[in-house]
């Protein structure tokens, strides 16, 4: 597909977001002034140009970033040598401008010629944090309101994900990955100090274990396997509350027994490489769910032996 000559970005348009920013000085070819400006592109026709400058063709771009989380850097600004300031290099704060539409004129930089634009300092977001969505359906996350609400995300936070076959993964907010939504188990904000518990099934011996851990590994986009090596082996449930409750019900009819098990009470915290500790012998008839939080903020006692 041919786009164009001398392209500085190119992208994927997604319409309506108001968060991307782009961060852009540019010379004006009628007066040459320089300007940047801040802006989103929420919407566009197909085929139409638009002129991102104040309309003259000798116009220059001298500089172009583009910020998914409305980023503002710190520049530095090299003047011709030639030219009549007084003080040829200096610094500017794109944090210092507000993010307007891409017709926008801008603010003046300088009036003087500049010879270079060069990024001096990555920035911060300067929006609030956004809230994400997982769609179990297609694995991917979004911010359209599709699916399971992950929560508000600041820019530096990351997700964390359990798979059914044994393995985590922590992840970052880009919206373009995919997971493997038939394997995931549990999804949500990432929390170093969170204490996970896993309950897995060790066909081999034909029982449940359970394990208490922290994630310990910072790799992104990298799975690790939690469990216990074997044939067929899988989890069965995990959860990151502080203080898990599990409700279990094995056998059928005249013979089904229930009880809830305060998980935390049982179980200490060791490494996330530990095989466990068993909870368990195997049963296909066994049910397992945790317990959600009482209005009271009171747990269940645990009550009757499996």
């Amino acid at each position: 597909v041919f786009i164009g000559k001398d392209i500085l970005h190119v992208a994927v348009f997604r319409k309506n977001d108001e968060r991307t920013t782009y961060n852009m000085i540019y010379a004006d070819g009628k007066g040459g002034k320089s300007f940047a400006k801040r802006f989103n592109v929420t919407g566009v026709t197909r085929d139409k140009e638009y002129d991102l400058t104040k309309g003259d063709e000798k116009s220059k771009v001298h500089y172009l970033s583009v910020n998914p989380n409305a980023e503002a850097e710190v520049v530095k600004i090299v003047l011709s040598p030639a030219c009549a300031a007084h003080r040829k290099e200096f610094d500017f704060y794109f944090e210092e401008l507000a993010i307007k539409g891409r017709n926008s004129m801008g603010n003046q930089v300088t009036k003087y010629p500049i010879k270079s634009v060069r990024l001096k300092e990555a920035g911060r977001s300067t929006i609030a944090g956004k809230k994400l969505w997982y769609d179990d359906q297609f694995g991917r996350l979004n911010t359209d309101e599709k699916g399971m609400y992950l929560g508000m995300f600041d820019e530096e936070d990351k997700i964390l994900v359990f798979y059914n076959d044994g393995n985590y993964e922590i992840t970052d907010q880009e919206l373009a990955q995919k997971l493997d939504a038939e394997k995931v188990i549990l999804i949500g904000k990432f929390d170093p100090e969170k204490i996970v518990t896993a309950v897995y099934a060790d066909m081999e011996k034909k029982q449940f274990m359970v394990k208490r851990f922290k994630i310990e590994t910072t790799t992104l986009k990298n799975k690790f396997f939690f469990i216990k090596e074997g044939e067929g082996n899988y989890v069965e449930t995990v959860t990151t509350d502080d203080e898990p409750v599990l409700a279990v019900q094995q056998g059928r009819g005249s013979q089904v027994r229930k009880g809830k098990l305060k998980i935390a009470k049982m179980t200490e915290v060791t490494g996330w490489k530990t095989v466990g500790t068993k909870l368990l012998d195997y049963s296909k008839s066994t049910e397992m769910e945790w317990e959600k939080k009482k209005g009271d903020g009171k747990q269940a006692e645990l009550f009757g032996p499996l």
